[in-house]
């Protein structure tokens, strides 16, 4: 996509709207749909957009808009080379139309996802919005005539939406941010960060899309760099007026800027990221129960015929928990640890035969304890930042849930609490690998959360909410890993039937990273057995032994078999189980397993991605630990 050359649209002269003619527009793409109607339906909506009258240009991009909330339409709408029917439209002369465009455009991209970004860049949709996004810098003044707030406003309208459209295209593509450098849009919205002058909701969405613009990518951050105070003086403005969404909203999404910025910056950040860390503390002091209690009773009063205050309530409720996820996305993002390296970069295009793997440096393990500045455990302790995540984790009522799934707008929110859920998840997964234990709240308060999160994924969680699966087991990995360091034995409690609930996840989810989380959770609670051996626990890590050899005969993918053969050499790595290794005849069943291993890795050696670390220390290590282990049975 980044090597397409760049497409203008030349207007058709005859036209007096100045766009491309429907038959100059290869309207023969639309046979690709497979309804009649729907072809017809779509021709007449493009002709509509072409009219010289402004109202039923509105009346076809209105239609687009609508027609593209199905997915399928949204796609062949995208195929359709809509971008050059409508991206001329973003620069018309009247906002209206203007504002139009841009949602009818992102309303095309929310649906049609991938294949739609590809399209409309390549059809050139960034040199119009850049224009127009270079007009208003030049020519905008919103507080200038006061008496004409409908101009005014349908202004507002159509920047808003200008931005967001941007801000979408940056999120999903590298050629568009690319674009943004080349045009040198970022001079052009940092002037749009004045609130005295353009309102709170232009300096958010302005500053969400500098966010995306920023990410990974050096040239923006350079050039945002001198307005480093500017934005540290907008974290600690009092804003009146406003409301308490505007409020989230407007400090997350300049943290998450500030964030971005001082990644980059080799200047002592520790400050900035001390008054990071306060707002979001905030953010996240939000109780979320009362906010869904509130709006269950909103709605279930109303039933399906709400009015414009409860549409306005549901709408700010629901920009604060997306607020509260983007908290939690920074607070995670402050906890990850680069693990990118040179040799990454070169894993996916890499060619390498079963002999070559042998060759990559892995000497270290794949997930690591990130260490953290003291100062940022000092600011998270004192804010209760682990407590206030976790408890975002269990606000979700079941009566309440029941009167949100019977309208449309509350499943909206119960969709909208499932990725805070997972957020949640993730975020406390990052938490835990990075906090002393002390900071955690201790090994007991560690156990209970496992044990909590245990009870959510194997007992209420449906097996095919793969999202909510993976994270939830990615925060229980790591809370056994810390417990497993701290070398207790707080694990005897545990029972056969406990386990048997970890194995039946792992056989019968799809999803191979829940598989993977699930069998290093039982790996690290054998390893954490293994120092307090009792009759019980004897035949408990047998069991668990057992369990991850069988998986390796029935299971396809290369990365698994790895990752079930790694958490037994762990298992079996100190002298003190041999006997226990003797019993489970483990040196016999490993003879049969490596051929198996190598074959497999063989056929999938193209394909082992960022999985090639933990596949090549096994192919590393196996023979030789099959080999020693050989050696101190038969001394037995």
């Amino acid at each position: 996509m980044g090597k397409q050359k760049r497409q203008r649209n030349r207007p058709h002269k005859q036209n007096p709207t100045g766009l491309v003619s429907v038959k100059d527009f290869e309207i023969e793409e639309i046979e690709n749909v497979t309804n009649e109607n729907q072809k017809h339906a779509l021709q007449r909506v493009y002709e509509e957009v072409q009219s010289a009258n402004v109202e039923e240009k509105l009346s076809g991009l209105q239609t687009i808009e609508s027609m593209s909330c199905n997915s399928v339409l949204a796609i062949q709408i995208a195929k359709d080379r809509i971008a050059k029917l409508i991206g001329p439209l973003l620069v018309d002369k009247n906002a209206l139309v203007r504002a139009s465009s841009a949602n009818a455009l992102r309303c095309i991209l929310d649906n049609a996802k991938t294949e739609a970004y590809a399209n409309l860049l390549k059809d050139d949709i960034m040199t119009p919005l850049c224009t127009l996004l270079n007009q208003y810098y030049k020519d905008w003044q919103p507080n200038v005539d006061h008496n004409k707030k409908g101009k005014i406003t349908k202004e507002k309208e159509a920047f808003i939406q200008a931005v967001t459209l941007l801000w979408s295209l940056c999120e999903h593509s590298e050629f568009a941010i690319k674009c943004c450098n080349k045009d040198d849009i970022i001079p052009i919205l940092t002037k749009f960060l004045d609130v005295a002058t353009y309102g709170i909701e232009i300096v958010i969405v302005t500053t969400q899309c500098l966010t995306s613009l920023t990410e990974n990518n050096p040239v923006a951050v350079k050039k945002l760099q001198n307005y480093e105070d500017t934005l540290i003086q907008l974290l600690n403005i009092e804003i009146k007026n406003t409301t308490l969404s505007e409020v989230v909203c407007f400090k997350t999404a300049i943290s998450s800027l500030l964030i971005n910025l001082i990644n980059h910056s080799e200047s002592n950040s520790t400050n900035i990221v001390y008054k990071v860390i306060n707002v979001l503390s905030d953010v996240l002091s939000i109780d979320c129960k009362q906010l869904l209690s509130n709006l269950a009773s909103i709605l279930s009063c109303e039933k399906n015929a709400f009015s414009n205050n409860t549409k306005k309530k549901v709408q700010e409720n629901q920009r604060i928990f997306s607020a509260q996820q983007q908290a939690l996305e920074i607070i995670a993002n402050l906890c990850s640890e680069d693990q990118e390296n040179e040799n990454e970069s070169n894993l996916e295009d890499s060619d390498y035969e079963t002999e070559d793997i042998d060759d990559v440096h892995m000497d270290d393990k794949l997930y690591k304890i990130s260490s953290l500045p003291l100062e940022m455990i000092e600011v998270f302790n004192t804010c209760s930042i682990v407590n206030k995540v976790w408890n975002k984790t269990r606000f979700i009522d079941k009566d309440i849930t029941e009167i949100l799934q019977q309208n449309a707008e509350g499943k909206n929110i119960l969709k909208q609490v499932h990725t805070l859920k997972c957020t949640t998840y993730l975020c406390l997964n990052n938490l835990i690998s990075s906090l002393e234990v002390d900071a955690l709240g201790g090994i007991e308060n560690i156990y209970s959360m496992w044990m909590d999160i245990g009870t959510i994924v194997f007992k209420d969680t449906n097996p095919n909410d793969i999202d909510l699966l993976e994270s939830a087991t990615a925060a229980m990995r790591a809370a056994i890993q810390r417990l497993s360091e701290e070398k207790t034995n707080i694990f005897n409690q545990l029972t056969l039937a406990d386990i048997q609930l970890i194995l039946n996840g792992e056989r019968q989810c799809s999803n191979i990273n829940v598989r993977v989380n699930l069998i290093r959770i039982l790996g690290t609670l054998a390893l954490i057995l293994m120092s307090n051996v009792t009759p019980e626990v004897h035949e408990l890590i047998k069991y668990v032994s057992t369990s991850l050899l069988d998986i390796c005969v029935t299971e396809l993918s290369v990365w698994v078999i790895a990752e079930s053969l790694d958490a037994v050499m762990d298992i079996y790595a100190e002298d003190n189980s041999d006997q226990l290794a003797s019993e489970i005849k483990l040196v016999e069943k490993l003879h049969t397993l490596v051929p198996l291993f190598k074959n497999k890795m063989k056929q999938q050696s193209k394909n082992l991605g960022d999985n090639i670390a933990v596949i090549s220390t096994v192919n590393i290590n196996i023979i030789r630990f099959i080999k020693y282990k050989e050696k101190r049975i038969r001394d037995l």
